[in-house]
């Protein structure tokens, strides 16, 4: 498995590996609403797509954390290896009007200070989670890491703290913390390899549900404990 230190170390490659260039967003979020943004995925995938954005996630309707919906990745492992960096193998992306772009925006001026969401995987080996968070044209993007080893087939919960400074945070990717939180609008997802699965035939799965922007401490009172923690479902 990488260390974070290899991870810091290969940032640069997954600007480019993880990147699908899009057109500038249309669509924008208010404050309020990112802090609010919850993903569960209660009807569809929400055009969130696979790992070279070709494709919608597969949705289930039930099987998520006590009977939920979720969407999941197939990814193959055959164009893996050992010490590579991690795939991408979930996006959401503006262009692709993932979520209707709920979580779109100025996530600096909104009090955002990280996301959390549940992580399943059916490998034979256990995991960690890794992200990049980009403008809507992809570049530059922070690259980051979790620290919480997901064993298979067990749902568990991801944290990633986004505040400026954090260790999780492993790469701005050529760019600054102002000018890429200040305009989200690429999220993707992907998974260190194991290095004994690494270059495998073997298809992985990969199910994502209950995304969540995470506010400020203080930023409960101004939204509204009930409107947060009752967990505000994206319209469709």
């Amino acid at each position: 498995m990488l260390t974070i230190s290899r991870l810091a170390a290969s940032a640069a490659v997954f600007v480019v590996a993880s990147a699908i260039v899009a057109p500038a967003v249309v669509t924008s979020a208010a404050s309020a609403d990112i802090l609010g943004f919850n993903e569960s995925f209660v009807a569809n995938s929400a055009s969130w797509r696979n790992s070279n954005g070709a494709t919608d996630l597969a949705w289930y309707a039930t099987g998520g954390p006590e009977g939920m919906s979720y969407a999941s990745s197939t990814f193959n492992l055959s164009t893996t290896t050992v010490g590579g960096f991690p795939p991408t193998v979930i996006r959401a992306h503006a262009s692709y009007g993932s979520s209707a772009g709920g979580y779109v925006g100025n996530w600096i001026a909104a009090g955002a200070t990280g996301v959390n969401f549940m992580f399943r995987h059916d490998l034979a080996e256990a995991v960690t989670v890794t992200g990049r968070f980009a403008t809507p044209t992809n570049a530059p993007g922070a690259s980051v890491v979790s620290t919480t080893v997901i064993l298979p087939n067990t749902w568990t919960l991801v944290s990633f703290d986004l505040r400026e400074g954090s260790p999780d945070i492993i790469s701005l990717g050529g760019g600054t913390y102002q000018a890429i939180f200040s305009n989200i609008g690429n999220m993707q997802f992907g998974f260190t390899v194991p290095a004994a699965l690494a270059g495998q035939n073997i298809d992985g799965h990969f199910d994502i549900t209950d995304f969540n922007v995470v506010p400020a401490p203080g930023a409960f009172a101004l939204l509204g404990v009930a409107g947060v923690v009752g967990r505000r479902r994206s319209r469709r």
